[in-house]
């Protein structure tokens, strides 16, 4: 039980990020059963990518955005 709360709040987190970063939140079912959570950066020539994942048993919350590079 600690472990679902935990990672709701870090859902709600994930959330509160994609909404000041103005990005995409997709939320989708997952076929199986997964908790956890995952950040990863991918790094392009001209932009970087982020993307926050959080897994809640069925259900996966995904926000990605992208930034520019500086220099």
């Amino acid at each position: 039980m600690i472990i679902f709360i935990f990672l709701l709040v870090i859902a709600f987190v994930f959330l509160m990020i994609g909404h000041f970063k103005n990005s995409d939140v997709i939320i989708s079912p997952i076929k199986g059963f997964m908790i956890g959570f995952l950040y990863h950066k991918d790094e392009y020539e001209d932009e970087d990518e982020y993307t926050l994942q959080c897994l809640l048993g069925v259900i996966s919350i995904n926000v990605i955005w992208r930034s520019q590079q500086n220099g």
